[in-house]
């Protein structure tokens, strides 16, 4: 089976008119199965929402594996020179729908391909830890993740994550009064530096990062504010953990007292995986092979479904095509050289995962 280049474009234009933010993919998802079937192949909508397709049987079991939802915000979907711009371009429906093709595609020489587009990437992580804990899809020897690394780039890397939720409670008072140990702005930002101090926090890759997200504070511009809530995001370098976040807010609950609560809503961990698994050389040669140049490793500042993966094996690797400056943009957009590029670096690599397998 071959799908021309135009007709790859069509179909990737026609995701991203489906708008689907997390929690609103169910009609992607409808798209992708009705695709698959009217094409030949396997494929059903799980109970999470996640679409799962199976072609071939036996070992080695390769799943590619890409999310469906995207961030809020609708953008024209377009197609202006070598880009087509859309909500999700980038991040995720590039990479999934050059999955998808390449899935269609692909002629196996042995082995189970599986492709899995998974819900509530951008939130919780539902369809993965669906996945993860469920048996309705066969385990795998390697993963590949569709993520916007730029189509000459492999990533073994990405930091962990976490939400924290801070809510404060004072008297208040009048704004005349200077009474700063009231002002719950004030306290919320010394918890933001204290938590800083305790993570010894900076900018570089290496460090904890801090990021105040959301704030909201006050009751009236004539008052001391009496309730503050803060949400910071913080993200955890690679050999660093989540314990130690929830050290730093253990202590810093203690140290601010009843009026603050400190929570830490969720947590993912770091991961790092060798860089010569067999999923990242097969992606690895394929670059070689498709772009003629060697493939850039890189390394990705946010978390992904690669963090959870790893419970089911350490051959990951996150490869597609896209901008990860542009996602969550309202310029998201992806190079039409870049897509068609990654179908053929997704099949290439299907071969060669399976051929390292005797």
């Amino acid at each position: 089976m071959a799908f021309s280049d135009e007709a790859m474009l069509k179909l990737l234009m026609e995701s991203l008119s489906i708008y689907s933010p997390t929690g609103e993919e169910h009609e992607l998802a409808e798209f992708l199965r009705d695709l698959l079937i009217m094409n030949g192949f396997n494929a059903a909508i799980d109970d999470v929402g996640n679409v799962i397709a199976i072609k071939g049987e036996g070992k080695p079991v390769l799943w590619l594996h890409a999310h469906m939802d995207t961030v809020p915000g609708f953008i024209e979907v377009r197609r202006e020179g070598d880009k087509i711009i859309g909500r999700g371009a980038s991040d995720d429906k590039g990479p999934l729908m050059a999955m998808t093709m390449a899935f269609m595609e692909a002629d196996l020489p042995k082995g189970t391909l599986v492709l899995t587009a998974v819900v509530h990437e951008e939130g919780d992580s539902l369809g993965t830890a669906n996945l993860i804990r469920s048996n309705h899809v066969p385990r795998p020897d390697g993963i590949v993740v569709g993520e916007p690394t730029g189509v000459n780039k492999v990533v073994t890397k990405y930091r962990g994550g976490s939400k924290v939720d801070v809510s404060i409670s004072t008297r208040g008072g009048h704004a005349s009064n200077p009474d700063l140990e009231s002002n719950s702005i004030l306290i919320a930002m010394r918890v933001y530096d204290r938590l800083r101090e305790y993570l010894k926090a900076g900018t570089n890759y290496e460090d904890f990062l801090v990021t105040p997200t959301i704030m909201n504070c006050g009751e009236a511009d004539n008052m001391i504010p009496s309730n503050c809530r803060l949400v910071l995001d913080i993200r955890i370098p690679p050999g660093k953990s989540c314990d130690e976040v929830r050290n730093a807010v253990s202590k810093l609950s203690a140290e601010f007292g009843s009026n603050v609560v400190i929570n830490v809503r969720w947590c993912t961990e770091p991961v790092e995986v060798p860089i010569d698994n067999p999923t990242a050389r097969a992606i690895s040669r394929a670059i070689i092979k498709v772009l003629n140049e060697k493939p850039m490793l890189a390394r990705k500042w946010g978390t992904s479904d690669m963090n959870d993966l790893v419970q089911l094996t350490r051959n990951l690797v996150a490869y597609g095509p896209g901008d990860g400056l542009m996602s969550h943009s309202m310029e998201e957009y992806i190079l039409i050289s870049d897509y068609l590029n990654a179908v053929k670096i997704y099949k290439q690599a299907i071969i060669e995962f399976m051929n390292m397998y005797r």
